[in-house]
Parts: C-alpha cells; structure tokens; sequence
C-alpha cells in the first residue's frame, strides 16, 4: 500500500487504511492552508477553458442532447412546451402571473377548467397535516387519454391568470414551482397534447407550510415559428392539497457537525469545487457523497455516525455525545478511507459484542476490527477478498446470521459501471436492458470464526439468476420459518428473492410475484397494514421521459411487445403486501406509493407517532443549482 506524501489540508493527515491503489491527492488550483470554509471558494464550473481545433471529444455525445436534433418527434415538442412551461413555473414563484404573461402563452379560442377547484375531500386529517385532493395523483403512462369534451369552456387569459393565483391563495410565498411533462403526443401537424405533472410548495401566511400536485391534461398549437407552442386546452386532472401547521422536522445538521473543522472544510464544500481540485485517478465521480451508516462504535451506548466522502476525500467517523452533537474521532479511529465507498455496515462479525465496520470499496471490501473503544484495525487475509476476483465495482452489503451458528454471515453485491458518455465503445452496457445478465456475480461469505470467512456462493444456491447489476440487499424472514431471507433489487430488469431453506437458497421472486422489472435501487421491508406479516417496499426510478417515450409511435414499432415492460419500468417504486403463503400482491397503485421520482434509498418510519408505518424516500441524481436539474 502507498501513503500519500502530500495532503490538502492539515486536517486531512493520512489515515491508517489507504487501499492499494490510492497513490496520492493533486490540487487542480491552491487552496488557503487552513482549508476551505464553504462560503470563502469560488464558484466552479466544469466547463473548459479551451477548445481543441476540429472534432472534440465530446461532440458526437452533446450533438445528441437537444431534442431537435433526433427522430422523437414527441421529444422535440415536449421540449419547447417544456420551456413555456418553465416560464409560467418561474412567474409562479415571482408572484408575476399577470394577464399580460398569459395572453402570451394561450392561443386564440382557449378552452380550460379549473384549475383550482373549491371544493376538495380530505383525505387525511392529524398532527398539523391536513391532505385535501379531487383525486389521488398519478403521473405515469398506459392510461386512456381524457376523452374530448366538447363543453368545456372558454376561457379568457385573465381568467387562467385568476385561477393560478387562486391555487395558492392564503400562501405569503411560493418557494418552488415544477412542470413535468410525462406524456406527450403529436397529434397533427402543429398540433400536440401532453400530460403534465404540476408541483409547487410554499409557506402559508397564517404559518406553516403548504404544497400542490396536480395533474394537467393540455393541447397545444404552433402558432408560427417552429418553437411557438401555445396553450389550446388545459383540462385539470387530479389535484392533492397537503397543509403542515408547523414543521415536522428542522435542520439541526450545523449544530450535530459543526464543531467539527472537516464539516465546514470538507462536507459543506460542493462537489464540483472537489472534482476540480482532487487529481481524478483518486477515483472521485460525479455521484458524490455515498451514504450514512449508524451504529455505537465506542459503546457508550449512543449510535455514532459514519459518513462516506467522495473519492479522495477520507471517510468520517461522528461520535454522539449526546444531546444531538457529535465529534469527529475519524483520525483517532483509523477509519478515514480514501477510496470511493459504495457501501458500508457496522455489525459484530466476531462475536466480541462490539461494533466492527465493513467498509465496500470497488477494489476490496475492508473489514476493520473494532478494540470495544472506538478503535479500529483492518483484518486482511479474512478469505473475503474473493469479493473482487472478477473486477466489478463492490457496490455494498448486508450481514446475517443465515445458517443460524451464532455469527454473522456476509453477502457483498457488486456491480459494473460501463464507459462513459465520452467513451464511443459501451462494452458493458447491460444488456438487454430491461433484462441484463451480463453483470458482475454477488458474492456470499460464510463467517467460520477467528475473521475467516468462505466464498459459499454456489454452495448456497446463491449463484442463481447472480449476474443483474445489484444496487440493494436486504434479509428478512419474510416466510416466518426461523431464517433470514435475501431479497436484491437490480438496477436493469428482475430482481432476486431467495428463500431460505435450512441454508440453502432458491430464487422465487418469480412465484412470489416480486421480481419488480425496473431501475431497483433500495429495499425496505416492513409490516405496514398491521396484519402480522411483513410486507416489501422496492426503490426504483420514476422516469418522465421514459413515461413519454413508451407511448411514441417511433417506440412501439421497434419495441417487439416490451411496451407493458418498459412503461413498468417508468412506473416507479412498488409495493408488495405480503399474502402469507410465500405470495405477495402488488398494492401500489391502490396504496399510492408509486411515485418517488429517482429514488435511490428508502425506509419505513412512523413520524408522526400513530402507530403507522409511513414512507420516506430519498431522490434525486447528478445536480447543481440549474432548476433544470432532477
């Protein structure tokens, strides 16, 4: 292993774990020696300051992003309603809407509902938090569009603009405002329909904060040059009010952290600011921070926090000292990891009632002996390195007591990144996409004692259908026979529930109805209706473009019958009520839980204290502060 010779800041001296092929940290531009506090670096851009004369790298990927400039006639419209679309979201955040802005985006002879209706049914009352809706909201394709209805009325542009400002009224403020077009059809020539997804959030005058979904179904018509698009119809679909007397939570992150120099020095600092100063061969990407893990490292009886850093920049240890505030023992630990981190896990793997950590780096996954005090060593030579053999990304893992011996077994879930944008080759696209196999195997460790584990993969029956992109694993005894239970959610295609049987594996998402085809990302397991069985929440992606495409006529005369899979794909999340039996039911659209946009991790939690369990899902993906950006 090479320790760096040269560091970024005092602060970051080097850890006692720096991987084998970590060779050193090079500044793009100086930096003050006594770092960066986030609001003293300069805003950076990844643009280049250079042109190179002829072909650039980048110009056969970029000439591909305006729509215009390919054969999806729904994306070119969809991409100029787009744009008058934002213009109307920012007039709702500037307070702006007027009938002067509207009569510029209606065409003549308009015909439009209301868009605020009065009258609303609550849906759900308590704790501060009244939901208010027409209808539940559903943003996805595949259902009929609205038929014509030639009643609808007139409309004036004073009117729409009166109707938009009554969506928030009793709002002293709207703070965000977001169309997504979801579906879009070109009708005729110069004529298109499309359906839209409305959002907006705001604080209310009398206090409190409020929020708006609605569904828009439109037609538009080309009044002239190319991009022109105006409003001829706007018929409102569903609509859900939510109301909040008072927050629910506060932001308590500066007074958890900031005591701690890295904090202000390293985690408030963009990543764009990072990927600009930290030499790429680091390993740092565009994706990011990588995740929390909690647990007691020093057992004092409070859960401390390990936070992953981008590439480069080493991993954080937060010590809870109680009272919400934390201290950083990341040095005194010895568990600054430099190396890109997909995953990572506090658990006991020997025996010791003490918290170790697993540490899943691409190359190697690190396990590191915890000494009972928050002081950690790595154990090498553990038979776990197998993990890596076959070159793919290690992307996290989960641990448990499979063959019920009393230890902790480990199963490690991996991954293969394939070139990027700039790269003409692609040779590890998954392939076929809603279906790939040609991923890099999960791997299953069975702990033997002493920090010696064996690669029981094959021997476990968990060599099956094992080659699927895998993002999340979580066990669970979902059958209620006594053993935990394996489910893997994969990012292209079907996922994997393994049944345990006396420590042999099957694949049965098949038969249990839980193979989820989409983007499967997170995994949550839990009894949500009450009935004594527990129940499956997958995390996948909610896509409004891939909404939009599966309905294109362009998409459908090459989609060979993929349509019903592709559109489940755009769907996004799901969940699963457990039948008994070893059966589940798909309630998403019943339950409402479809829709979580890019949603990377999500968790059961009861906020509010009334016994039931309740969502919450973390999304997003690569974004600045564009208000184009997911």
């Amino acid at each position: 292993m090479l320790q760096p010779r040269t560091w970024i800041f005092p602060s970051l001296r080097p850890p006692r774990i720096v991987p084998r092929y970590l060779f050193g940290i090079l500044l793009a531009a100086p930096l003050a020696a006594e770092g960066p506090a986030a609001g003293d670096l300069p805003e950076v851009r990844l643009a280049p300051r250079s042109r190179a004369a002829g072909e650039r790298p980048l110009d056969w990927v970029l000439d591909k992003v305006p729509a215009r400039n390919d054969d999806w006639e729904g994306e070119k419209v969809e991409e100029a309603i787009g744009a008058r679309l934002a213009a109307l979201a920012a007039k709702l955040t500037s307070g702006g809407i007027d009938g002067g802005f509207v009569e510029g985006l209606v065409a003549p002879g308009f015909r439009a509902g209301d868009v605020a209706p009065g009258e609303l049914e609550t849906a759900h009352a308590s704790g501060g938090l009244v939901v208010s809706r027409t209808g539940r909201v559903v943003a996805e394709s595949g259902s009929p569009w609205p038929a014509d209805d030639p009643a609808l009325p007139l409309c004036s542009a004073s009117d729409l603009a009166l109707g938009l400002a009554r969506l928030t009224d009793g709002w002293s403020r709207v703070a965000k405002a977001k169309f997504k077009v979801f579906r879009v059809e070109a009708t005729a020539s110069g004529a298109a329909r499309a359906s839209v997804l409305l959002e907006t959030d705001g604080d209310l005058s009398a206090g409190g904060t409020g929020q708006i979904r609605a569904v828009w179904h439109t037609r538009w018509a080309r009044a002239g040059a190319e991009d022109d698009w105006r409003l001829a119809e706007l018929r409102p679909g569903p609509l859900e009010r939510a109301t909040l007397a008072e927050r629910t939570f506060v932001e308590i992150t500066p007074a958890a952290l900031g005591a701690s120099p890295a904090y202000r020095e390293q985690l408030l600092v963009g990543l764009d600011a990072w990927r600009t100063r930290i030499d790429s061969a680091s390993g740092i990407d565009i994706y990011g921070h990588q995740g929390v893990s909690v647990g007691d490292a020093d057992g004092d009886g409070r859960e401390d926090l390990y936070i992953a850093q981008p590439a480069g920049l080493p991993n954080r240890l937060f010590r809870s000292l109680g009272g919400g505030s934390f201290e950083d023992i990341t040095e005194r630990a010895g568990v600054g990891i430099l190396d890109t981190t997909g995953g990572s896990l506090f658990a006991d793997l020997d025996g010791d009632r003490d918290q170790d950590l697993v540490v899943v780096t691409p190359l190697e996954v690190l396990l590191l002996e915890n000494d009972g005090r928050g002081r950690f060593t790595r154990r090498a030579g553990t038979g776990i390195e197998r993990a890596s053999d076959e070159g793919a990304s290690s992307m996290g893992c989960a641990a448990a007591d499979y063959d019920l011996d009393g230890d902790l077994d480990l199963y490690v879930f991996a991954y293969i990144f394939w070139a990027g944008a700039g790269s003409k080759t692609h040779t590890s696209y998954p392939y076929p996409y809603h279906d790939a196999e040609n991923g890099a195997p999960n791997h299953f460790f069975r702990n033997d004692g002493g920090w010696r584990f064996a690669d029981v993969t094959a021997a476990s029956g968990l060599d099956e259908n094992n080659r699927r992109f895998s993002l999340a694993a979580s066990w669970c005894d979902y059958d209620d026979d006594g053993d935990p239970d394996l489910y893997v959610a994969n990012d292209f295609g079907r996922n994997n529930l393994y049944r345990n049987d006396r420590g042999r594996f099957r694949d049965v998402a098949a038969e249990a109805g839980v193979e989820d085809t989409g983007n499967g990302m997170s995994v949550a397991w839990e009894d949500y209706d009450g009935d004594g069985r527990i129940d499956l929440y997958v995390g996948n992606m909610w896509s409004s473009a891939g909404n939009r495409l599966v309905e294109q006529p362009s998409f459908r005369r090459t989609a060979g019958g993929l349509e019903p899979v592709y559109r489940r794909m755009a769907r996004g999340n799901s969940l699963f009520r457990n039948l008994g039996g070893g059966r589940f039911e798909d309630v998403t659209d019943a339950s409402g839980t479809a829709f979580g946009r890019w949603a990377w991790s999500c968790a059961f939690l009861d906020h509010d204290s009334d016994g039931r369990e309740d969502l919450f899902i973390a999304n997003g993906f690569v974004t600045n502060e564009s208000p184009g950006d997911l």
